[in-house]
């Protein structure tokens, strides 16, 4: 093709274009000139009646169809009655078609399609007792103005869009969906029985029963109850919060009878939680895997939802080790009535009783060796001892040199001794073992200095 008639081709297409958008521009002129012309000062209502007599809504949402209907003073679906609707969520739906309006109108439309209403993306119907109103929602403009038919009427309306956009939802955001109102400081008790063996973490109200501490009220008990080891508090409530927090909020089924379509009737745990009482305040029932996902179920209910399969694996295989405490001596020294320190070249063996003069609070009284020793400089020495924390658990150790022992005697059946034997480990830790059973691994810094802390203030008090 010679380069002219090139030429000529692109100057036509170009003119095509440049029509294309004048016309464009010119309908788009039109329209904007017609709402400027159907203005109205005052709203128009579109309103189908008062928001009390309001008794059926059904819209019709990009495919996802919803069809409400008022019993008594609750709201129902129509299609299915075992379908729990939330009336509270219902209210702003009744409300827009109770106050619906326009801002103008315009009148003998017959080219739908410039507004978006010949192929509406959504339609909604409200009805009272003697009126029914089908509202066709099409496109907005800039300004939010939404373009709304009713049917049966060739008139577009200018609608400020709170009918429009109170709609733009589905049968989901209607649901009464269940919660756990319970926070993780009231459970008091969490059992789980699983596939993969059954276990429960209890708080218990007499630690020092199963414990040498009652810093540590939390303990993990196998499937036949019997206390192995204390918890971490705060640790216990963050697992519990896994269930406490559980957002149920994508509801799959109501349908009870549908269980056995996500693998609730032979589910793959069950986990209880208590608050107190002797029956769990609430049950969380698991049951099959779908990708990433799991199927779960509150005790005696029929609506089953989907949470993130993790919060299953987390209660079927729980990293119960790294939930155990890392504070080694934390004990109660209300109960302490002695303790030694044993140093390689000394050994420092400090009695404990309680004054009692008539009348006023029993105190402290420290001594070692016939010697009176100042009982805040010896309660500020049990407290350094007792924040001493470990760095992580470990497991027994051989052929360690032992470095120094702290012997705690205490007003405790089950464990009137409790002895901490620090050992040399690496350049950062000490390994503390404490009667014999358990390891940690602690600060070697923090913990010479808890012993050369003592041997400072034995030596100065003797002298």
């Amino acid at each position: 093709m010679k380069r002219g008639a090139r030429l000529a081709v692109l100057l036509a297409a170009l003119a095509v274009l440049i029509g294309a958008w004048v016309l464009a521009q010119t309908l788009s002129g039109r329209r904007e000139t017609a709402l400027a012309e159907h203005a109205h000062e005052e709203p128009m209502s579109l309103a189908v009646g008062p928001a009390e007599e309001v008794n059926a809504l059904s819209w019709n949402y990009f495919g996802d169809a919803v069809n409400l209907k008022k019993d008594g003073d609750i709201w129902v679906n129509a299609e299915d009655g075992a379908c729990p609707i939330d009336s509270g969520a219902v209210a702003p739906l009744v409300e827009a078609v109770a106050s619906a309006s326009a801002a103008g109108v315009i009148e003998d439309v017959t080219d739908f399609d410039q507004y978006g209403l010949a192929d509406p993306a959504f339609a909604v119907m409200a009805a009272t007792a003697d009126k029914v109103m089908t509202y066709y929602i099409g496109d907005s403009n800039p300004a939010g103005v939404w373009y709304v038919r009713l049917e049966g009427e060739d008139k577009v309306y200018l609608e400020d869009g709170t009918l429009a956009g109170r709609f733009q939802i589905g049968l989901d955001d209607v649901l009464a969906l269940e919660s756990i109102d319970i926070k993780p400081e009231d459970v008091t008790a969490l059992s789980v029985h699983s596939q993969a063996g059954d276990y429960s973490m209890t708080k218990e109200e007499d630690p020092e029963s199963i414990w040498y501490t009652d810093a540590f009220p939390w303990f993990f008990r196998d499937g036949e109850g019997q206390a192995l080891y204390p918890l971490d508090t705060a640790k216990v409530q963050t697992f519990a919060g896994a269930l406490t927090d559980l957002a149920l909020t994508e509801c799959v089924s109501w349908d009870a009878a549908d269980e056995a379509d996500y693998g609730l009737d032979a589910p793959q745990a069950e986990a209880e939680l208590y608050c107190g009482e002797n029956v769990p305040a609430v049950t969380v029932q698991f049951g099959a895997y779908d990708d990433g996902d799991v199927y779960v179920r509150l005790g005696g209910s029929a609506l089953v939802y989907k949470v993130p399969g993790t919060v299953l694996d987390g209660f079927l295989y729980p990293d119960t080790e790294a939930m155990r405490p890392l504070n080694p001596l934390a004990l109660n020294w209300d109960a302490l009535t002695g303790v030694t320190l044993t140093l390689p070249e000394a050994a420092y063996d400090v009695t404990r009783t309680m004054s009692a003069q008539e009348g006023e609070e029993p105190e402290s009284i420290y001594t070692e060796g016939g010697r009176s020793l100042d009982p805040e400089k010896v309660s500020s020495w049990l407290d350094q001892a007792a924040a001493l924390p470990a760095d992580s658990r470990t497991g027994a150790t051989e052929g360690r040199e032992e470095l120094f022992r702290i012997t705690f005697r205490q007003d405790n059946e089950l464990y009137p001794e409790v002895t901490a034997v620090f050992s040399g480990y690496d350049s950062v830790h000490r390994l503390c073992t404490v009667n014999g059973e358990e390891y940690y691994l602690v600060s070697r810094v923090a913990a010479d200095a808890v012993a050369s802390n003592a041997e400072a203030f034995f030596k100065e008090t003797k002298e």
